[in-house]
Order: structure tokens, then C-alpha cells, then sequence
């Protein structure tokens, strides 16, 4: 999947919708099962351990934005498509965040009923593997709107930034007075900064996953693999790597859960807590990945063992929506 074809397993897709995961955060009266966003981040952590290649957490999280939009959005009809799996979305926000006007990349133009998109933006994920984007532009009043586009309408156009995670990849998108339908286009911005904040505790939860994974595979190489006659975890320089391993998944735990449970109460300090789990799985989940290739030893060093799929993944999802230093200050700034 990730370095062969085109990215594309619609079986996959298949089996997942067939599962009912697609569903899991829609409400029951749109043909869902109504879960909570902990609930979510659990299936989510589960992708990450999986390091699943199809846009399921995109679609998840589209799917919370949508069933945000006002009653008078096409919201019913689309949340039940995605609810039976027919359609995945990924999502094209303003990148890390950054909505200052400088950073407004797409505009939206009225065209009679509907609307037409022009603009651009940098790191969509999965892009056109996914069926349609959700996208952030600015209305005319100068407020954001939300908007549903097609992934291979005309007016859309791909390019695959060829990033370091091949399992999702990352593309840029642009709009060239690209029809669309309005998910909200009154004043999306608290929903946007909300999907945002979700984003960056779902790119916590896969990295827990892989990080967790990565932990489990250490363990089992440490007690399989014998070196001068007795396993490598027999050493106290590979126990003490593994522990420190084992501790580092553990608070990243912590700090992933906490920030769901102060999405779902809509806590206050609920942009404090994300900042917090998005520290706690940046730097300590690489360093889960570093010492995992340590363990592993030449064999962690090579494409022939899995070790290095998890790493790209964990690396990627530091960088995404703010790396180390972004978070630290978010925190600073709400703490001190």
C-alpha cells in the first residue's frame, strides 16, 4: 500500500464501512451510532496500531464537522452516505492552524444557489484517494465557511508532496473556480478551530498506536533474538531502553484521553489539553522510535521490518498541525 499502486484499496474500505466504523461518531437519527469523540479516539489509536493506509480518520472527524453545519446544510443526506461507507473525505484546512488573513488561501464566490472555490492548500491528506474534501475557504464577509468538493471534479488539481509517511500521503490542493456545496457558510469558525483541536488529538491517538505497536514488537524481538547465548532482554542496557519505552506510551496515554474527555465536556481549557497530548506524543513518540530501530538493531535499520513504517508515521504526525515549540507556547501562554 504504501509504496506500490496508486494508495488505493478499496476492499479495505470496504470491510471498515462494512464494520460500521464510518458511523461510529454520526447520531442515530442519521444512521449512526452516536459514540463520543473518547469513544473515536479509540478506533483511532486502533487505526494507528494498524497504521491503517485508507482516509478513516479524516472521515471520522469530517463527519463531526458536518453534523455540526445548521439544520439548513445538506447535512442529513451526506451524513448518510458516509454512515453506509459510501463515501470517505478528507479534510483541506489552513495549515498548523493559522487563520491570520495572510494565511487565507481559498476564497468562496457566490455562483447563483451554490458556490465556486478558488485557492489552494498544502498537505491534504490521502487527497484524491479519498472520495470528497471538506474544505475550509473564506465567504465574502470575511468570515470561513465549510464546504464539501468533490476530490476529482474539474476544477481540482493534485499534487503529491511526497512526505515521509507513504502510508498517508500528503498532497496539495488546488481549486480553480472548483464547484462546491456549502456545509456552512454562515461562520464556521468555531466549528473550524474545534475540527482543528479534534484533528490534533486524532494525530495523538494514531501516534499512541503506532507507539504502543512499536513497544510490543520491541518486546517480542528483545526475548526472541539470542546473542551470545541468551535473548538480548536478558541485558540491562536493552531492559532499562525498553522500560523508559514502556513509561513514555504510558503518559502519552494519559494526555491523549484527558484531551478527549475535555473535547466531549467542551472544557474550557479544552485547546490547553490538546496542546498538551500533542507534546506528550510528539518528542517521546519519536523517541519510542528511535529506541525501537536501537533494539532492533541492523535489522531495524532496514525496509525488510516494519519498525520503520511506524516510525514515519510517528515522525509525521509531530510535524502536522504544530510541532514541539508551537504546542509549548500554546500552553505557555495559557498557563503563565
Amino acid at each position: 500500500m504504501a509504496y506500490d499502486g496508486d494508495g488505493r484499496d478499496p476492499e479495505l474500505w470496504r470491510a471498515l464501512a462494512d464494520a460500521g466504523w464510518p458511523a461510529i461518531c454520526i447520531a442515530e437519527a442519521d444512521a449512526g451510532a452516536g459514540l463520543r469523540f473518547e469513544d473515536v479516539l479509540l478506533v483511532i489509536e486502533e487505526a494507528g496500531r494498524a497504521l491503517v493506509p485508507v482516509p478513516l480518520t479524516t472521515t471520522l472527524l469530517a463527519a463531526r464537522a458536518v453534523a455540526r453545519a445548521p439544520e439548513s446544510a445538506p447535512r442529513g443526506a451526506l451524513l448518510g452516505r458516509i454512515a453506509r461507507g459510501e463515501v470517505s473525505v478528507t479534510l483541506a484546512l489552513d495549515s498548523y492552524g493559522e487563520r491570520a488573513p495572510a494565511a487565507r488561501l481559498r476564497r468562496a464566490a457566490r455562483d447563483g444557489d451554490g458556490w465556486r472555490l478558488s485557492g489552494s492548500c498544502a498537505f491534504v491528506p490521502y487527497g484524491p484517494l479519498a472520495d470528497l474534501a471538506l474544505v475550509e475557504a473564506s465567504l465574502p464577509s470575511g468570515r470561513q465557511g465549510l464546504f464539501i468538493v468533490g476530490t476529482e471534479v474539474q476544477g481540482v488539481a493534485w499534487s503529491d508532496a511526497g512526505v515521509m509517511d507513504a502510508t498517508t500521503r500528503q498532497y496539495e490542493m488546488t481549486l480553480s473556480d472548483t464547484p462546491a456545496d456549502a456545509v456552512d457558510d454562515r461562520d464556521a469558525g468555531a466549528s473550524i478551530d474545534l475540527l482543528l483541536d479534534e484533528r490534533r488529538a486524532a494525530l495523538s491517538a494514531e501516534t499512541l498506536g503506532a507507539a504502543g505497536r512499536l513497544l510490543e514488537l520491541t518486546v517480542a524481538y528483545a526475548k526472541e533474538r539470542v546473542q551470545f547465548g541468551r535473548p538480548i532482554g536478558a541485558n540491562q542496557a536493552v531492559k532499562v531502553r525498553i522500560a523508559d519505552m514502556g513509561a513514555a506510551v504510558e503518559r502519552m496515554r494519559a494526555a491523549v484521553y484527558h484531551a478527549a474527555v475535555k473535547i466531549d465536556a467542551d472544557a474550557d481549557d479544552r485547546a490547553v489539553a490538546v496542546a498538551m497530548a500533542k507534546l506528550a506524543t510528539g518528542g517521546p513518540g519519536a523517541f519510542v522510535g528511535s529506541q525501537a530501530i536501537h533494539v532492533h538493531a541492523g535489522v531495524g535499520y532496514t525496509w525488510e521490518h516494519d519498525v520503520h513504517l511506524y516510525f514515519k508515521r510517528i515522525k509525521s504526525n509531530e510535524l502536522l498541525l504544530g510541532d514541539d515549540p508551537v504546542h509549548l507556547a500554546r500552553v505557555a501562554e495559557a498557563v503563565l
